[in-house]
């Protein structure tokens, strides 16, 4: 097993491919400042990648986004599709209800409860707190 060294981000670890760990690190970008993408969002920022609007000069497949990235981070657990309250209009509705709040589900990023503590030695525990401990620290506590 390789030693993690304390460099670099989490799109670094996950990731071996240059153009994976930028691809990533603009997911993660635009995951916080968005605070989440719905299903339809998330294809947006897709097809917006391949095509190269996300960065000038930077193209990415949208295939290898949701298989790669997205199946990634999801199978770690590091996001979630979870549902949230979101605030919609309604024209139709009566004036006394025209707000109201629908539930759409968003991929959303997930706090990582570990101990303060790294578990001893080298092995797959340890690796896995590293993983969640520079999560926790680059992408959640930087909100």
């Amino acid at each position: 097993m390789e030693l993690v060294t304390a460099e670099g981000d989490i799109c670094s670890m996950l990731f071996q491919q240059e153009r994976a760990q930028h691809a990533c690190r603009l997911f993660l970008e635009h995951l916080k400042r968005r605070g989440g993408f719905t299903r339809s969002e998330l294809s947006l920022f897709a097809w917006d990648l391949q095509a190269g609007k996300i960065e000038k000069g930077f193209r990415y497949s949208r295939t290898r986004f949701y298989t790669n990235i997205r199946k990634t981070l999801l199978t770690l657990g590091l996001i979630a599709i979870e549902q949230r309250f979101v605030d919609t209009l309604e024209q139709d509705l009566a004036p006394e209800r025209r707000r109201h709040r629908d539930v759409v589900e968003k991929y959303v990023p997930v706090r990582q409860p570990i101990p303060k503590r790294p578990p001893d030695g080298l092995n797959l525990p340890r690796l896995m707190w590293t993983i969640c401990k520079r999560w926790n620290d680059e992408f959640l506590e930087g909100q």
